[in-house]
């Protein structure tokens, strides 16, 4: 089912751009291939693999603002949690 579904996605976005369905298989690979890359660099700076430079160099000042927000957010939540 998932492969007919996918199979139809591809004809319609190529019938609604105008392009090849190879066309559209060359951009959602290449947008895939950069969500995993970007996820792989957040998950290195989490895990201390990346320094924070490194990180906004990567990913920009503003993605590494909201991650250390987000990261901060959670550690919280877990010290209050932890409370007995």
């Amino acid at each position: 089912m998932l492969a007919g579904n996918l199979s139809d996605r591809v004809r319609t976005l190529a019938r609604h751009h105008n392009i090849e369905e190879s066309e559209v298989l060359r951009q959602a690979v290449e947008s895939g291939i950069e969500t995993l890359y970007r996820e792989m660099l957040i998950t290195r700076y989490l895990e201390g693999e990346l320094t924070r430079e490194e990180a906004v160099d990567e990913l920009g000042a503003i993605v590494v603002d909201e991650i250390d927000a987000a990261r901060e957010a959670i550690e919280a939540d877990v010290d209050w949690a932890c409370q007995p």
